[in-house]
C-alpha cells in the first residue's frame, strides 16, 4: 500500500469534495480517499499493484476537477503552484463579484423604489432582463458549468442549487412576455451577486489561513554559500547536491541539514526542540536546516535535499494533519452528501404542493403580507410556485456544514506550526476541546525563548551594582547566550562595562579573568 498526496483545484463546496472521494473510493485498488475542501487537497491510500497515482489523478481530472502531483504542487520555491494558484482565483472572485455588482446594483435600487415606493418604471421588465443577463451568463459561468458537471457524472453539489435558482429566477423573466408569470429575473442576478460575495470571502478566508504553511515555507534559506576549489560561490537551494560543502557565518541560517566538517560554533535549534539554549556544534554532528547559526564559521556538508529535510517533514505533518477528518467532520460530510439531493427534492415539492393547494398558500402570504410586504399575494399560482421552489433552492447552503470544521482545522494547525506546536492527526484537536489540564514534561521550552537575568543578590566584598560591573566586563566580549542576558541587564540598569583582561573561558563552570585589574 502507498499514500499519494496532491493538491486539487476547481472544488467549489464541501459537495465537490464528496464527490471526489466517492469516485476515487470506487476505484480499483484504492483503499481509502480524503479531500479536504478547505485545504484543497486530498490523500489517497492505494495499491500500487493495481492502480497508478497517474489514473487516480485522471479520476479527479474526468470530474471537472483540477489535480496536481506533489511535485508540480510543491516547487520548493517561496510559493508553492497551488499558492499561485490561490491568488489567481482571488483575483478571479474579486472581478467576478466587482463586474457582477455593477450590473446587480441598479437592479437592486429598481426592486427597492418598486417595494418601498411603489414606482413603476417604463420597460422595468426589458431593463431588469438586460442588466441580469451578464450577470446570469458571465459572472456565473463558472458556477453552471461545475453544475452541468455534476449532472453530466450524476451528482450534485452547491452549484447545483444556485445554478438552477438563477436560471429558473432569469427564464421566468422571458416567459412573462408570453405566459401570465411575473418576472424574477433582477431575483436571479441577486441570487448570483450574493453567491459571489459568499465565494470571496471564502477564498479570501482560504487564502489567509494557509498563511502559517507559507510562513514555514520561509523559515529555510534560499540561497547557500558552498566552496568550489576553495573559492566562496552563492546557489540558489534547488542547485544544491548532496555531498555539497557549505560555509555558514555567524547570524545565517543553515541552508540544509548536513554535518559540520570543520568549525565550532553555537546553533539556534528552537524552531526544531523549542530549547532556547543553542547548541553547540562541532565536526562530526548534524544540523538542521533552517536553524540558526550564531558565533563561530562552520563547514557543513549537505546530507539531505528537498524532501528528505526535517522542514520538508515538518510541512508535510501539518499539510496531512490539514488533510485530516475528526469524527465531527465526518459525520457533517455524510449529511453533506445526502443534503443537495434533499434540497432538490423539496424544492420540487413546493413548487408541486404550491401549484396543486394555490388558496392554502395564498392564505398564508396574506396573513403575513404586513410582516414580508415585497412577496404580493396577488400574483397568479405559477409565479408563487416557482417563487417558493427558487426560495428553497438559495437558501440551502450545505457549504457552512462542510466548511466550518476543516477550516478550523486548516488554522488552527497552521497557526499552531507556526508556535511551535505540531498536530499529527486532526482528531487531535476535537480530542483537545475535552482536556482541562496540561501537564509539561520540559519546562525549559516554556520560556521567553531567551535567556533574562531573573534576580542578582550582593557578594561581598562587593554590592550588587558592584558584582554586576564585574560580570559585564567579563562578558563583554562574549557572544555566549548567557553573556548576552547579562550585557543586556547590564545596559538596562545603566552599568558601565569596565575593560577585562585574561578573559578564559571554563568549560562547564563558567567564565574567569581581571577586571580593573582585581
Amino acid at each position: 500500500m502507498r499514500t499519494c498526496n496532491f493538491a486539487v483545484g476547481g472544488m467549489h463546496c464541501a459537495g465537490c469534495a464528496n464527490n471526489i472521494e466517492k469516485t476515487l473510493g470506487a476505484l480499483e485498488g484504492v483503499k481509502a480517499a480524503r479531500v479536504n475542501f478547505a485545504a484543497e487537497n486530498a490523500v489517497v491510500e492505494y495499491d500500487e499493484r493495481l492502480i497508478s497515482p497517474q489514473k487516480i489523478l485522471q479520476a479527479v481530472s474526468d470530474l471537472g476537477y483540477r489535480a496536481k502531483e506533489p511535485e508540480q504542487a510543491e516547487d520548493g520555491g517561496e510559493e508553492s503552484g497551488a499558492e499561485d494558484e490561490a491568488a489567481v482565483q482571488l483575483k478571479l472572485s474579486r472581478r467576478r463579484l466587482i463586474w457582477a455588482w455593477v450590473f446587480t446594483g441598479p437592479i437592486v435600487l429598481l426592486m427597492l423604489s418598486s417595494m418601498l415606493a411603489g414606482w413603476s418604471w417604463p420597460g422595468e421588465r426589458w431593463l431588469e432582463l438586460i442588466l441580469a443577463s451578464p450577470v446570469i451568463f458571465w459572472s456565473a459561468a463558472p458556477t453552471h458549468r461545475q453544475a452541468l458537471r455534476a449532472a453530466l457524472h450524476r451528482q450534485a453539489n452547491m452549484d447545483t442549487l444556485i445554478s438552477l435558482g438563477s436560471l429558473a429566477s432569469y427564464a421566468t423573466g422571458l416567459l412573462s412576455f408570453f405566459l401570465p408569470l411575473a418576472s424574477f429575473s433582477a431575483v436571479g442576478a441577486m441570487i448570483i451577486g450574493f453567491h459571489l460575495i459568499g465565494k470571496y470571502l471564502e477564498a479570501l478566508a482560504k487564502g489567509k489561513s494557509s498563511a502559517a504553511i507559507k510562513k514555514l515555507l520561509t523559515l529555510g534559506a534560499k540561497q547557500a554559500r558552498i566552496l568550489v576549489d576553495g573559492r566562496e560561490k552563492r546557489v540558489p537551494l534547488k542547485d544544491l547536491r548532496i555531498g555539497d560543502v557549505m560555509l555558514v557565518k555567524p547570524g545565517e541560517k543553515i541552508p540544509t541539514d548536513g554535518v559540520v566538517l570543520e568549525g565550532d560554533s553555537r546553533v539556534d535549534e528552537s524552531i526544531v526542540s523549542g530549547e532556547s539554549k543553542p547548541v553547540r556544534k562541532k565536526p562530526g554532528d548534524e544540523v538542521i536546516g533552517a536553524t540558526i547559526n550564531q558565533q563561530g564559521v562552520l563547514q557543513v556538508r549537505v546530507a539531505k535535499l528537498g524532501e528528505d529535510t526535517f522542514l520538508a517533514q515538518v510541512i508535510k505533518l501539518v499539510q496531512e494533519c490539514q488533510a485530516s477528518k475528526v469524527p465531527i467532520q465526518e459525520l457533517a460530510d455524510r449529511v453533506t452528501g445526502w443534503f443537495v439531493p434533499a434540497i432538490l427534492l423539496i424544492s420540487l415539492l413546493t413548487f408541486i404542493a404550491w401549484l396543486s393547494a394555490p388558496a392554502f398558500f395564498i392564505g398564508l402570504l396574506e396573513a403575513v403580507a404586513d410582516l414580508i410586504p415585497w412577496v404580493n399575494p396577488q400574483l397568479s399560482p405559477a409565479s408563487l410556485a416557482v417563487f417558493a421552489a427558487v426560495a428553497v433552492l438559495v437558501i440551502a447552503c450545505p457549504c457552512a456544514l462542510g466548511l466550518a470544521t476543516p477550516t478550523a482545522i486548516l488554522v488552527g494547525s497552521g497557526l499552531g506550526a507556526g508556535r511551535g506546536i505540531l498536530i499529527r492527526r486532526g482528531q487531535a484537536t476535537q480530542t483537545m476541546g475535552e482536556v482541562d489540564t496540561l501537564v509539561f514534561d520540559k519546562t525549559g521550552t516554556l520560556t521567553h525563548g531567551q535567556p533574562q537575568v531573573a534576580a542578582m543578590a550582593a557578594h561581598p566584598p562587593f554590592d550588587e551594582r558592584g558584582l554586576l560591573q564585574f560580570a559585564a566586563g567579563l562578558e563583554a566580549l562574549s557572544e555566549h547566550p548567557l553573556a548576552l542576558a547579562i550585557n543586556s541587564y547590564a545596559a538596562r540598569r545603566e552599568v558601565e562595562a569596565p575593560p577585562a583582561r585574561g578573559v578564559n573561558a571554563v568549560p562547564g563552570r563558567g567564565i574567569e579573568g581581571q577586571v580593573l585589574d582585581k
